[in-house]
């Protein structure tokens, strides 16, 4: 099948244009954003940010967007159109008014965007009108969009899921610590961008009152892709408590794999935003045996319960993160309870094969409308 996809270019879409290729189908991308990750081989690429000249890259790089999209797709002429991300991406393909036309909702383009701003309200109900079919990796997304007027009939929940061929515990943890120079020491892991939605400074103030009750504990900070002023900011709270022995940042690294062997080297695993979809990042955590600190959010409540997959803290809690990570670090038999749930949650729930197979059935019922059935929800 010749699929055409617009999308950021993130480490997601990077996952899910090689299952696609890896499915046999051809691939194109409408990309934009900074390229965090390279793409794989066989995608063809359309670079909006590079395909107009600097004087064109304030805000009326809209119109020239959607003029060159619409272009693109049409000499393209895939089977299914299919934008990732209700804003931006689903700007772009409901602009193109080409059909089939598949919109996925991630996150934020949903629960922020068009909720605090009354421009991107309108335009993702122009886009959830526009589409032929809405995905959304949970459901409280599911519930926005169709509050934004998406199809019950046209909508299901659809998560990426998670390749746990490459997120699996490790086989030799030990020998894995000292490789990556852990030691012996635990290891509090923070899974997400040092951004505003996920709160980092938070984590940040969690640390000195973590380190009180286990001093010997590090704090590994995924600083890939970071805002430079809030790592900054973070450094700045860390250095100031005394803590700086205590933390290391990981910037970016190389591939999956290396990625995966951070979740397992990992005894706890942190993410606290204000707002999420389905967190890869989370369910990679649960798959390799790292025991999530979450958000008490709607779309964590849908995939881990608390005290049986992860622990779960209000929002801004920083000494209710505090005292999860200490829990957890000090109640070892816990902490491998919950390590031993979350592992058996991904392989019932979150196998990304599966769900990649699910996203092909909906490119097929597209392409022929009578064979495009709502999916039934996978077993909780």
């Amino acid at each position: 099948m010749r699929l055409c996809l617009i999308a950021n270019r993130s480490i997601h879409t990077q996952r899910f244009t090689s299952k696609l290729l890896e499915m046999g189908h051809e691939v194109s991308l409408v990309g934009f954003g900074p390229a965090q990750v390279p793409l794989p081989r066989g995608v063809r690429l359309l670079d909006l940010p590079g395909a107009l000249p600097p004087a064109n890259r304030g805000k009326m790089r809209w119109p020239l967007w959607a003029v060159a999209v619409r272009r693109a797709v049409r000499d393209q002429k895939p089977d299914v159109l299919h934008a990732h991300q209700v804003a931006t991406g689903g700007w772009l393909g409901a602009a193109a008014g080409y059909h089939p036309f598949l919109v996925t909702a991630w996150g934020s383009d949903l629960m922020v965007g068009a909720r605090r701003s009354r421009p991107q309200r309108w335009l993702a109900r122009w886009v959830l009108r526009k589409a032929d079919y809405v995905t959304c990796v949970s459901e409280g997304l599911a519930e926005v969009a169709l509050g934004l007027g998406a199809r019950l009939d046209r909508l299901e929940v659809a998560p990426w899921g998670v390749d746990t061929e490459v997120y699996h515990p490790a086989e030799d943890r030990g020998a894995l610590r000292e490789e990556l120079g852990l030691g012996g020491r635990q290891v509090v892991l923070s899974v997400r961008s040092v951004k505003p939605v996920y709160n980092p400074l938070d984590i940040a103030r969690a640390i000195p009152l973590v380190l009180q009750a286990c001093p010997g504990a590090l704090f590994i900070i995924r600083s890939h892709n970071s805002d430079p002023a809030l790592l900054a900011q973070f450094a700045e709270i860390v250095d100031a408590a005394g803590a700086s022995a205590s933390v290391r940042y990981v910037g970016d690294l190389a591939g999956e794999r290396a990625i995966a062997d951070l979740y397992r080297a990992a005894d706890v695993a942190l993410s606290v935003p204000s707002s999420d979809g389905t967190p890869s990042s989370v369910l990679e955590a649960l798959a390799c045996g790292a025991v999530p600190v979450v958000s008490d959010l709607p779309s964590l409540r849908e995939w881990v319960g608390h005290e049986v997959e992860a622990l779960r803290v209000p929002v801004h809690d920083v000494e209710a993160l505090a005292a999860s990570v200490i829990r957890l670090l000090s109640e070892e038999e816990t902490r491998r309870a919950l390590a031993v749930a979350g592992g058996r949650l991904v392989l019932r729930r979150a196998d990304s094969r599966v769900w990649m197979r699910r996203y092909e059935e909906i490119y097929e019922g597209l392409v022929s409308p009578n064979r495009l059935s709502t999916h039934e929800p996978a077993p909780s």
